[in-house]
């Protein structure tokens, strides 16, 4: 045996432990790989949070906020007038119908009023929708709706009389 065959099966198995040695370009490889799929996921998180929801529940919240005082005025006074109401989700066929009745403090139902409601998902803009219901007997208001979704829903209501005197009313639905 010469000195040259018996170096070179030594010399493959070096050059195998070479090959499976982890060096710091493996090391980079996999650091930026498991960075790269982190950031990955954490935008298309933040590509679908923002798609389905802005986190606006409203376009004027500073100038809502300089109200606020007003705004418990108004409520104190709309309690102090000692209306009833119902506020009803029905569904009839493949749409809905929203079904609003107000009746003074002796049950006289009150007409003449423009009822109109916000009707949307609370966590997705999409399919809001502003509807006028029209009064279909005395005191009763009615609008047919298309609900596209199941789940919930919910409605702001604003009813103004023909002396000027408003009446709000909020209120969350379950659509099946």
């Amino acid at each position: 045996m010469t000195s040259m065959e018996s170096f070179s099966p030594m010399t493959n198995k070096t050059s195998d432990r070479e090959k499976e040695r982890f060096t710091g370009k493996h090391f980079l490889v996999w650091i930026l790989g498991f960075f790269g799929v982190v950031i990955a996921i954490n935008i298309a998180f933040i590509f679908l949070a923002t798609d389905t929801w802005t986190g606006l529940s409203s376009k004027t919240a500073y100038v809502d906020g300089l109200k606020y005082n007003q705004t418990l005025e108004a409520a104190k006074n709309q309690q102090a007038l000692g209306w009833r109401n119902t506020l009803v989700l029905a569904k009839t066929g493949q749409q809905h119908s929203l079904d609003f009745t107000l009746a003074d403090q002796e049950g006289t139902a009150l007409s003449g009023f423009t009822v109109t409601a916000l009707i949307g998902r609370p966590t997705l803009q999409k399919y809001d929708q502003t509807v006028t219901l029209g009064e279909s007997t005395k005191g009763m208001y009615q609008a047919i709706l298309d609900l596209p979704l199941p789940g919930q829903w919910h409605v702001s209501l604003k009813a103004i009389s023909p002396s000027g005197t408003s009446y709000q009313l909020e209120q969350r639905f379950i659509v099946k």
